[in-house]
């Protein structure tokens, strides 16, 4: 069970105070989305929802299922579980095999630290747009993921921790105002995610949330440099263990 209070925040919302209620993290919209509508809010739950059993292994790597299985495990129609589906799979995280089913991607050992090395150069660049741009909601909202992290650390709170995360990965490309830069980060983000749960679990939590902290408080210090660099430091920390295997 996802402690409350590490999920606690609003992406998108004023600024508040540090994590200390019963509210949850809303669903984040990842730069691929377009919102508006019934369908599309259905598409992004079902997404959401798979992403989240994939990242946490309640999908087993290389298991097959079924896409009844699927839809009835998320709680979401087959039209809008079909569509997340297609997106996983332009993804890399499921692999559709017809008359089969969908295998869930395995996990491979010598492909961590292909996922985080394209981030070592993208994602402080993204931080620096983030500290330029980033507007006094966007800033309060990085506030609550950086609390939200830090609390489910001390915590070890793996899963409210990795809710937290990806909130804090969409409010900071939101804050960007990048249309390519997010789009290429989003699914080598996933992955990380679910290479650090299946290698890592909470091993190192504590000095992940301290290094995502130093980022978030140049961003929303509006230091463009200090989150380029701040960031670089956290990508090495990840490629770091990514290499230790």
């Amino acid at each position: 069970m996802v402690n409350a209070s590490c999920r606690n925040g609003l992406p998108g919302s004023a600024p508040q105070p540090a994590p200390t209620g019963r509210e949850a993290l809303p669903a984040p919209v990842p730069a691929t989305f377009a919102t508006g509508g019934p369908a599309s809010s259905q598409l992004l739950g079902a997404y959401l929802a798979i992403e989240n059993k994939i990242v946490t292994l309640e999908f087993a790597p290389g298991s097959m299922l079924t896409a009844k299985q699927i839809h009835q495990a998320v709680g979401f129609g087959r039209t809008p579980v079909r569509e997340a589906i297609q997106r996983l799979t332009l993804e890399g995280l499921m692999e559709v095999h017809p008359r089969l089913g969908v295998r869930i991607a395995a996990i491979r050992p010598e492909e961590y630290p292909r996922a985080i090395e394209p981030r070592v150069s993208m994602e402080p660049l993204l931080a620096r747009a983030a500290a330029r741009y980033a507007g006094p909601r966007e800033r309060g909202s990085i506030g609550h993921c950086m609390a939200a992290m830090l609390e489910c650390a001390r915590r070890h709170d793996l899963h409210g921790f990795l809710h937290a995360d990806k909130a804090l990965d969409v409010v900071i490309s939101q804050a960007a105002a990048d249309p390519f830069l997010p789009r290429a980060l989003a699914p080598l983000q996933i992955h990380s995610r679910r290479f650090w749960f299946h290698y890592h679990g909470t091993n190192g939590l504590e000095a992940s949330a301290q290094a995502h902290a130093a980022a978030c408080e140049a961003i929303r210090a509006g230091d463009p440099e200090g989150a380029f660099q701040a960031t670089a430091s956290l990508m090495r920390f990840l490629l770091l263990r990514s290499r230790a295997l």
